[in-house]
């Protein structure tokens, strides 16, 4: 038993080392994710590599929460999850520039243009003169906006469950954790790498 102890001791030891913020719960979760799931193996020539099956699975996985999303935002008026995104970025950000709300949603900024483009016309979003930059616009959510989002949120609400409820709160708050590990990874990361070459990215991110 004094063994165990001292190994999970240990371990956390290591954690902390790693991930200076992490608290205990999260370390449990963590460690509960890496202990009780099936050993991975090297991939022979006919198998995806594990990273490749990540990749694989969350482009799926996306899939058919944009589905979901498409179903439940056809009762507010929008076709598409990425413009209720933006507008509820929006709604949280207050008054951004365009560029600021661009790269809040790592977007191309082509793309970006055009979803702005498609919530200032529907009347969802306006956008004015920045005081401070006469080169750029601000936006900004209007009355409508809000009034479409909130509508929407019992729909998004139900979205949560036909996508998530298969597993339980438990793992929910693990699967949770892991992510936010690698957003906060590749947030870090985000504003040096958009613009160069892949293997200066693949460097970055690996080293």
């Amino acid at each position: 038993m004094k063994n165990k102890v001292v190994a999970l001791v240990n371990l956390w030891a290591e954690y902390e080392s790693k991930y200076p913020d992490l608290t205990m719960e999260e370390f449990c979760i963590n460690y509960l994710a890496e202990h009780t799931q099936t050993p991975v193996h090297e991939a022979d020539e006919k198998e995806i590599p594990i990273n490749g099956q990540l990749a694989g699975m969350i482009g799926k996985l996306n899939k058919y929460a944009s589905l979901y999303c498409k179903k439940a935002l056809a009762h507010v008026g929008m076709d598409n999850i990425e413009d209720w995104v933006y507008l509820i970025s929006l709604h949280d950000m207050g008054t951004p520039k365009k560029s600021e709300l661009i790269y809040e949603m790592v977007s191309e900024f082509p793309s970006g243009i055009d979803i702005i483009k498609r919530l200032v016309k529907s009347g969802l979003a306006e956008e004015f003169p920045d005081e401070q930059d006469k080169r750029s616009k601000r936006l900004k959510i209007t009355e409508k906006g809000i009034a479409v989002l909130y509508e929407s949120f019992p729909y998004m609400d139900k979205v949560g469950s036909m996508a998530f409820d298969t597993i339980t709160a438990s793992e929910k708050v693990m699967v949770l954790n892991i992510l936010k590990r690698l957003d906060n990874f590749h947030t870090g990361h985000y504003k040096n790498i958009r613009n160069v070459e892949f293997e200066e990215a693949f460097g970055v991110l690996t080293s």
